[in-house]
């Protein structure tokens, strides 16, 4: 069970008269009819559904009204595998039907995927540019790949659009189409009509792998999943390399955040991301995570990032410049040394159809080297040698793989795009014995037993260096990381940390041990390093915290007994600051009414009113926590006015009791209930106004966001501001519900 599992909650497969309907595990709709066979919506590794069902793999797909799911933060357009298993297995072009206007975001989408970039300036990536050691001709190593009898293949090879606009048809394998409106569709054969409705895919629920809490080592590697594109019984290739503590995503798979918060692993442990290509194995997982919690840094070449741009811009709806404001792109030179998170880097291209990224890294004397997808085989190198794609230096310095470190994941598959396995057998014994395989079906190693496929799950993280005890000179810098996450302190002035270091005391707490008690006075505000706490009212468990979060500022900032009680569920390691140092590191600046606010929320219990909005109730505790300081109450009375059409819009509406009734000009009335979030957001260079007024249906109460406060909370979660705004940007009664 190393790796956990998805919980595959779907309906029933529904049949009539010959028509049938399949929901997908993975998301989408798979429709039958006869010898008619469509898919309907194509998320990330659907492909591993249908591979192993009945009808196969599908060469006809449809298009949502929407080519990206805006809830779940992956692409509903993920039509690359199924492109290469029709082209390359079956030999015959894939076919989609979608609206006009989706094709160009496809088309990029899967020339980018496909053909990757079509120039390249690769000079700024080397520290001496084009007289750097092996640098490559990657357009010449990719046309190595896309050459069919002499000819240079073209995306028209690969696919075979088909447009239809709403309320229009069109007929495929003897059956007429119909796009109908609301993601409906209507199938029509021999005189029978049908008719079935796109549904976005649930949130995916994994189970846990059964460990422990987990406690990250000094130096190791998790890995997510071990498989391929096509595997159908395994995760796709995915891990966390842990470094001091703090963990570096490399190629995450899909749903990635969903399998951390499953093993209660706080996100703000793993802010960076390392994006080795943009294939859709490798890339999907990436843009979810940008969309989900916080902020991340892409750490990448400015080659493989440009091209992640141009591939998922289109599909959100946003331009270039507005894509790359979601992350902090941390450009990477390749060939040289850096350090990320610590650890000291190397990064080189592989021999790929696209531009793709191999490295290796060090840290506490150990090392770790990872090919990602690659071809290696020497006899290649050198008959592309001969053929002028590749210099001596390219050449040599492809076959210069780190063989030494002290644990090799290598990728194995079908060449020329991946490495023969018998490549690797023949590498020295104890290589071998140091080597795991990603990228690659466990039934490929056959009787071969002394190379291993990477073993997934916290359980079974690699280890090469244990956690080690902190030194007294290590301390500050701990504090200062608390300092740095805690968003409580987000806005905190660096001639702060000074004075924060003098003030906290690190202090450990047993397992079960109670830290506060509801209804006393207490004297100390905490942080939490390392561990949980949870917090009780009444004997019930209401909340559970972990690493950054804080508690004991209610009784402080109120000068009111304790809120709660509060107690240790894992050995636990806490900051602490006493009351009056407290008051006087927080005196002269915001944070007072912001302490207040959060308090007084606290008391109005906000917490449950986000829960009941499906757009806020992904939320992370850190993140509803920063929306604590924002929100403000207001009551309000029937009929009361909270803004009017034409407007400027000034604040974001969250209804917590009673009703609010919007009303259009043009399209009558809708009444938003508790749970509901409206209003309008500023959109680029666009003056943005109410386009429906707000009326108090009933007495009751909302809580107001300032749009001037906002925009520090999406400056730190962008992709939450995306998948809001774009919710209620849809509709004059979008309410995010």
């Amino acid at each position: 069970m190393g790796n956990g599992s998805i919980n595959k909650e779907v309906g029933p497969s529904i049949k009539v008269s010959g028509f049938q309907t399949t929901p997908l595990p993975r998301g989408g709709l798979l429709v039958q009819w006869d010898d008619f066979v469509a898919q309907l919506g194509a998320y990330p590794e659907t492909i591993k559904d249908t591979l192993k069902g009945e009808t196969g793999v599908p060469n006809l797909f449809i298009q949502p009204e929407s080519l990206f799911d805006i809830h779940n933060g992956i692409s509903l357009a993920e039509l690359e595998f199924p492109l290469y298993y029709n082209y390359y297995v079956k030999g015959r072009k894939l076919r989609f039907i979608c609206r006009p206007e989706q094709s160009r975001p496809i088309f990029r989408l899967l020339k980018e995927a496909v053909f990757g970039p079509s120039s390249f300036h690769l000079e700024r990536e080397f520290a001496r540019g084009k007289h750097s050691y092996g640098f490559p001709d990657l357009k010449a190593e990719a046309g190595f790949y896309k050459k069919v009898d002499g000819r240079l293949l073209k995306l028209g090879d690969f696919i075979e659009p088909i447009t239809c606009r709403i309320n229009e048809s069109v007929e495929v394998d003897n059956t007429k189409v119909t796009l109908l409106p609301n993601d409906r569709y209507r199938f029509e054969r021999e005189g029978e009509i049908k008719e079935v409705q796109f549904k976005p895919l649930p949130t995916p629920k994994f189970s846990h792998d059964g460990s422990s809490q987990f406690k990250p080592p000094e130096f190791g590697i998790t890995v997510l999943g071990a498989g391929h594109g096509f595997d159908v019984n395994s995760r796709t290739s995915g891990f966390i390399i842990w470094i001091g503590g703090r963990g570096l995503l490399v190629d995450p798979p899909a749903h990635t955040t969903q399998w951390m918060k499953a093993r209660n692993l706080d996100s703000r442990l793993v802010e960076d991301i390392i994006l080795t290509h943009c294939h859709a194995d490798h890339d999907s997982g990436t843009l979810q995570k940008i969309m989900e919690e916080g902020r991340v840094r892409l750490h990448t070449t400015a080659t493989v990032m440009e091209s992640f741009v141009r591939k998922y811009r289109s599909l959100l709806g946003l331009d270039s410049e507005e894509l790359v404001k979601l992350f902090d792109f941390q450009p990477l030179l390749v060939g040289s040394k850096l350090s990320i998170l610590g650890a000291r880097f190397r990064f080189w291209y592989t021999l790929h159809p696209i531009p793709t990224l191999g490295f290796e890294t060090e840290h506490k004397g150990k090392s770790f080297a990872y090919s990602c997808d690659t071809l290696y085989d020497p006899d290649v190198f050198d008959q592309l040698f001969e053929q002028g794609i590749l210099s001596e230096e390219r050449r040599q310095s492809l076959r210069d793989f780190p063989w030494d470190a002290d644990v090799i994941f290598h990728e194995a598959g079908m060449p020329p795009i991946h490495t023969p396995l018998k490549i690797l057998t023949k590498l020295p014994e104890e290589v071998q014995k140091r080597m795991y395989l990603t990228h690659v079906s466990a039934d490929i190693l056959g009787e071969e037993r002394r190379i291993k496929v990477a073993p997934t799950g916290l359980a079974n993280t690699i280890t090469l260096q244990e956690e080690q005890s902190l030194k007294e000179s290590e301390q500050p810098l701990k504090l200062l990381d608390i300092l740095l996450h805690a968003e409580l302190f987000a806005d905190c002035p660096i001639e702060k940390s000074l004075e924060f270091l003098n003030i906290a005391r690190m202090v450990e707490i047993k397992k079960g041990e109670e830290i506060i008690t509801q209804g006393e006075w207490g004297d100390l505000f905490f942080l939490v390093s390392q561990g949980e706490v949870g917090v009780f009212k009444e004997g019930e468990l209401v909340r559970t915290l972990r690493r950054y979060d804080y508690f004991g500022e209610m009784a402080i900032v109120l000068d009111a007994p304790r809120h709660a009680t509060v107690k240790a569920m894992t050995d636990l390691e806490l900051v602490t600051i006493d009351r009056s140092d407290f008051i006087k590191f927080i005196a002269n600046t915001e944070l007072p009414g912001i302490l207040h606010r959060v308090a007084q929320n606290k008391l109005n219990d906000l917490w449950p009113v986000m829960k009941a909005n499906r757009s806020l109730n992904p939320l992370s505790p850190f993140q509803r926590g920063q929306l604590l300081s924002i929100l403000e109450p207001r009551d309000f009375k029937s009929g009361e006015v909270l803004f009017t059409a034409g407007g400027l819009p000034l604040d974001i509406y969250l209804v917590a009791q009673g009703s609010v009734r919007l009303i259009s000009s043009t399209r009558g009335e809708f009444i938003a209930g508790r749970g509901a979030l409206f209003g309008r957001f500023p959109e680029k260079d666009r003056l943005v106004t109410h386009e429906v007024s707000a009326v108090a249906a009933a007495d009751g109460q909302v809580f107001t966001a300032p749009l001037s406060k906002l925009r520090s909370f999406f400056r730190r979660n962008p992709g939450t501001f995306v998948r809001i705004s774009r919710i209620l940007r849809q509709d004059p009664f979008s309410v995010s519900t």
